[in-house]
C-alpha cells in the first residue's frame, strides 16, 4: 500500500469513528429526549441520589444493547459521512491539489475509501447475524419496561398453530433478559381436525366441504417453554376428547407436554411484525420453511433486505464521492449540499420501498413483490453512480 493510500485510509477510519460516535450519540440523546419520562422512575423509600444513580444505570443498561440496533440503521449513512469530511479537507487544505498535481487521477485518491467501506459493511453483516439475534430479550423492551421486567406480559388470543389448533393464554410472559424461559399462565388449546360435511347445493346436487371441527381440549394452569424439546411442559395440564354433541366425552387424562408449531418466536411474530427484523437470516429461512408461520410478508421483506442494505450502503458512498470529490475548495458549500440533498433522496426511496413491499397487490406473488422492492433502489441509483463517477474531471 502506498503512502498516499494509507495517509488517505487513515483519515477515514478516524472520521468513521467520530462520525459512528456522533450519530449513534444524536441517536441515543433524541431518543432519550422523547421517551424521558418513561426511562426515569423515582422509587419512594431511596434518596434522590440513589434515584439518580439506579436511572442512570437503567438507561446505561437500556441503551448499551439498542446501540447495536441503532448501527444497523445508520450503517449506510456514517460511511458516506465519514468519506465526506475526509475528502472535503483534503480538498479544503490543498492536499487533493498537491495529489493532482504529483499526476493521481482524482478518482484514485477515494480508492481507499471505497475499500474501507467494503470491508467495514463486514461490521453489519456480524451485528445482524451474531450479536443481535443473542441480544432479543434485552432489545424487545419497552423504554417504561426497564425497571419492571417482571411486568413485561400480554395475552394470547386464539392463536393457530400448524394443525388447526387454537391457543388461548391469559398472560404469556416473553424470554426474560436474565435467561428466564418464556412462560404462559391459564393455558387453553381446543385442538381441531377437518370433516367432510355434505349439503345440499344451489342445484339440488349434495356439495362436500371441509370444515374444522373440534377434536380435543388441552388445559393448564401454566406452561413453560422448554428450548431442549421444543415444547411447552405444562403446569396440571389437562386433557379431554369427545367434544362434539353426537360423542361421549372422555374422562380428564393427564397432560404434561404440549408440543405444536407455537413457539416465543412464532408468538413474538403474531404480536409485532417488527420481531423478525432482530432474528438472524439463517432463522429467518427456517420459519419461512414452515407451513403458516406468522408474518411470512415480513419475513420475506427482511429476508432480502438483509441481501440488498449493504450494497445499497456501498452505493450510497458511491454516489457521494462524486458529489464532494472538488478540485476548487470554493465549490465545496454547494458541493455539500447537492449530496446532502441525493443523500436523502436515495434513502427517502429505500424507505417508501420498504412501506410498498408490506403491500404486495393480488396479481404478484409476495416473495416477487418484496425482492422487487427490495432490489429497485438499487436498479435506480447504482447505475446513477456511475455515471456521476463518470462525469468526474480527473
Amino acid at each position: 500500500m502506498k503512502i498516499l493510500d494509507r495517509y488517505v485510509l487513515w483519515n477515514f477510519i478516524k472520521n468513521y469513528c467520530i462520525s459512528f460516535m456522533v450519530l449513534v450519540g444524536m441517536y441515543v440523546v433524541l431518543d432519550m429526549v422523547f421517551n424521558f419520562s418513561n426511562l426515569v422512575q423515582f422509587e419512594p423509600n431511596s434518596s434522590a441520589i440513589e434515584s439518580m444513580i439506579g436511572t442512570l444505570r437503567d438507561m446505561g443498561d437500556y441503551y448499551f444493547y439498542q446501540c447495536f440496533l441503532f448501527f444497523t440503521q445508520l450503517s449506510g449513512i456514517i460511511p458516506v459521512v465519514a468519506a465526506a469530511f475526509t475528502l472535503m479537507r483534503l480538498s479544503r487544505f490543498n492536499e487533493l491539489t498537491a495529489m493532482l498535481a504529483a499526476g493521481v487521477p482524482i478518482l484514485r485518491v477515494s480508492a481507499p475509501i471505497v475499500m474501507a467501506a467494503l470491508l467495514l459493511n463486514g461490521l453489519l453483516l456480524v451485528d445482524q447475524e451474531m450479536i443481535i439475534p443473542h441480544m432479543i430479550p434485552k432489545l424487545v423492551r419497552d423504554h417504561d419496561e426497564i425497571h419492571k421486567e417482571a411486568k413485561n406480559y400480554y395475552s394470547v388470543e386464539a392463536m393457530q398453530d400448524n394443525d388447526n389448533g387454537l391457543l388461548r393464554a391469559t398472560r404469556y410472559y416473553p424470554p426474560g433478559a436474565n435467561g428466564a424461559p418464556a412462560k404462559m399462565e391459564v393455558v387453553d388449546v381446543i385442538e381441531r381436525k377437518e370433516l367432510e360435511q355434505k349439503s345440499d347445493g344451489a342445484n339440488g346436487k349434495p356439495v362436500v366441504t371441509n370444515v374444522l371441527v373440534p377434536w380435543a381440549h388441552i388445559t393448564a394452569d401454566a406452561a413453560v417453554w422448554n428450548p431442549g424439546t421444543q415444547s411447552w411442559d405444562l403446569t396440571n395440564g389437562r386433557r379431554v376428547t369427545g367434544l362434539r354433541p353426537e360423542e361421549t366425552r372422555s374422562p380428564e387424562m393427564p397432560w404434561p407436554v404440549y408440543k405444536s408449531s407455537v413457539t416465543p418466536e412464532e408468538i413474538a411474530l403474531y404480536r409485532s411484525g417488527n420481531f423478525v427484523e432482530l432474528l438472524s437470516t439463517r432463522r429467518i429461512n427456517q420459519l419461512l420453511e414452515r407451513p403458516k408461520s406468522y408474518g411470512t410478508l415480513h419475513l420475506l421483506r427482511v429476508k432480502h433486505l438483509r441481501f440488498t442494505q449493504p450494497l445499497m450502503n456501498v452505493i450510497l458512498l458511491l454516489l457521494a464521492i462524486p458529489c464532494v470529490l472538488q478540485r476548487e475548495p470554493g465549490q465545496l458549500k454547494s458541493a455539500a449540499t447537492k449530496c446532502l440533498i441525493l443523500m436523502g433522496i436515495a434513502m427517502g426511496s429505500v424507505f417508501l420501498a420498504q412501506q410498498f413491499a408490506a403491500t404486495p397487490p393480488h396479481t404478484i406473488k409476495p416473495d416477487q413483490w418484496t425482492a422487487l422492492m427490495a432490489w429497485l433502489p438499487i436498479f435506480i441509483f447504482g447505475p446513477l453512480s456511475v455515471f456521476l463517477l463518470e462525469r468526474v474531471k480527473s
